[in-house]
């Protein structure tokens, strides 16, 4: 590893003991191995931080700070603002990054001279099922399915180089939540270079589905599927069915709708607030604008 790594990757954690081990050796596993993993304690417990600690990598680096306001966009600044890597990229501390994660948003990058790169997600579902078509990035309608896959894209789907950071800002930390949704968004105003590319580089668990659950399991569904992430085949099998256009049949269109209406009806009002105070603020300056 360089003396600056290429890249600087951001795992931010609460309370995950349970999974946030396995969220590590997915980064660790990465075939682009020039890189530090900064994993910020955003208030967490002394069992999350003793699974972190236990790896022994001169890669891996402990921040330990108090609870930050929703989900602790600041202490994430915070830690972006003393490192120096180039390039930045995120997982959350439930999800698993395929090996070659790091590698493929590096070469999207440099040869496509872009600012930010948004890769694709395939989302497991309790109990454990693999759903290579989540919702909703292979949906087709225009302009509206630019502003659905917004909605689902998160933080580790995006990675993208420091510079970002001067012409946009750094993470909203005024924000409780939907501080991805914000930064992408930003990411993509005119002027700036951010594409979304289809190809699935990670696994999502959302925690709103298994946060209530993984006590009935002896191991979190993470420990099966870290080792198929290292097969090849697998992971091409992943991609292959999530390319697929007989994937897009009735039945999956109908579970992704659900999938939006469940997410939907859960953040729906809170992101309409979101959208309102942000119509306000905007309406405020341009007041301010004309005196």
């Amino acid at each position: 590893m360089s003396e600056m790594p290429l890249f600087d990757v951001i795992l931010p954690t609460n309370r995950r003991p349970h999974t946030v081990g396995y969220s590590i050796a997915s980064v660790l596993g990465q075939t682009l191995s020039d890189f530090t993993l900064h994993v910020v304690g955003d208030g967490c417990d002394a069992k999350t931080e003793e699974v972190v600690k236990s790896f022994d990598d001169p890669r891996v680096r402990f921040h330990r700070f108090p609870k930050g306001p929703g989900f602790g966009y600041g202490n994430r600044n915070r830690v972006l603002r003393q490192s120096s890597a180039p390039m930045i990229a995120y997982t959350g501390d439930d999800d698993l990054l395929f090996p070659d994660h790091l590698e493929r948003g590096a070469r999207e990058l440099e040869e496509r001279g872009l600012a930010l790169v948004a890769f694709r997600s395939a989302q497991v579902r309790p109990p454990d099922e693999l759903d290579p078509y989540f919702f909703a990035f292979d949906w087709r309608l225009g302009g509206f399915s630019r502003f659905l896959r917004r909605w689902f894209v998160g933080s580790a789907n995006m990675v993208h180089r420091r510079e970002l950071f001067g012409r946009i800002g750094f993470w909203d930390e005024t924000l409780m939540r939907f501080g991805d949704r914000d930064f992408y968004r930003r990411a993509c105003a005119p002027g700036e270079s951010a594409e979304y590319v289809p190809e699935t580089t990670h696994l999502r668990f959302f925690a709103a589905q298994w946060d209530g659950r993984y006590a009935g399991f002896a191991a979190p569904p993470q420990e099966r599927y870290l080792p198929l992430l290292r097969d090849a085949a697998w992971r091409d099998d992943v991609r292959r069915r999530a390319a697929a256009a007989s994937g897009r049949s009735p039945l999956v269109r109908l579970h992704q709708a659900q999938d939006f209406l469940l997410f939907a009806t859960r953040s729906g009002p809170k992101f309409a607030r979101l959208l309102a105070k942000r119509a306000a603020a905007r309406i405020a300056g341009a007041r301010r604008r004309k005196r």
